[in-house]
């Protein structure tokens, strides 16, 4: 099994798909946008860093029929419940994991990296979610694939990398910047569980898998300039 799991992909994670030791170039991502309600997904600053690495990127959708070699898999960042619902809904939760069983690097962002846990349901307290997944899909429609057997804590820095609208307000600067969204949030549910519950991944982190092989590791961004927004 290969996973590159993160917090900031665009900004931080894609510096770490060399880990795996492939060229990734004319190769084929499947793009599981459904964390988002975004009609603009494409234009997405993570579906650019793919294409930017070579990639063949192609957005899955209701009905996607699975017919082409899929290499990478790639689930974006957003609301963690919305991004099951469509995955039960479109009857594709089963098939995504099959896929990464079978070895087809696996990238997570966000809420991409936390269905790979053992459980999600602790993530509705900071991002409700309007439609009962669990009634819909039954008990364990909020369940995580298990591919690590703890819960998956993101965005646990106090600082992220600034967006690309705010870097544009700043004459395109790559900047650092507080991360009042969920760094909060982070801090909140780190009361309710133990260390050994849960596995955490910085904004400037990644947490790598390959086979037996398991580590964090950590992008060292000191020499980036902070500015608070």
């Amino acid at each position: 099994m290969r996973l590159l799991l993160c917090s900031d992909f665009s900004g931080v994670g894609y510096r770490y798909l060399k880990n795996f030791g492939e060229d990734l170039n004319g190769k084929t991502c499947l793009f599981i946008g459904y964390a988002q309600e975004d009609e603009f997904e494409e234009e997405s600053s993570a579906a650019l860093a793919l294409k930017g690495l070579g990639l063949n990127v192609e957005f899955i959708k209701k009905g996607y029929k699975f017919d082409k070699k899929i290499d990478v898999i790639f689930a974006r960042g957003g609301n963690t419940t919305r991004l099951l619902h469509y995955l039960h809904e479109y009857n594709q939760y089963q098939k995504i994991k099959e896929l990464i069983e079978q070895g087809v690097i696996y990238i997570g962002n966000s809420a991409g990296s936390i269905i790979v846990g053992t459980d999600t349901e602790w993530t509705l307290e900071a991002e409700p979610y309007e439609v009962d997944i669990i009634k819909k899909f039954g008990k364990d429609a909020l369940l995580g694939y298990g591919f690590i057997d703890k819960l998956i804590f993101v965005h646990c820095t106090k600082y992220r990398m600034a967006r690309g609208y705010e870097m544009e307000m700043f004459g395109g600067e790559i900047f650092r910047t507080l991360d009042t969204d969920c760094y909060p949030a982070y801090l909140s549910d780190l009361k309710k569980y133990k260390k050994d519950d849960f596995i955490r991944i910085g904004n400037n982190q990644v947490y790598f898998v390959d086979g037996d092989t398991r580590k964090t590791i950590t992008y060292d961004w000191r020499h980036i300039p902070v500015r608070i927004l």
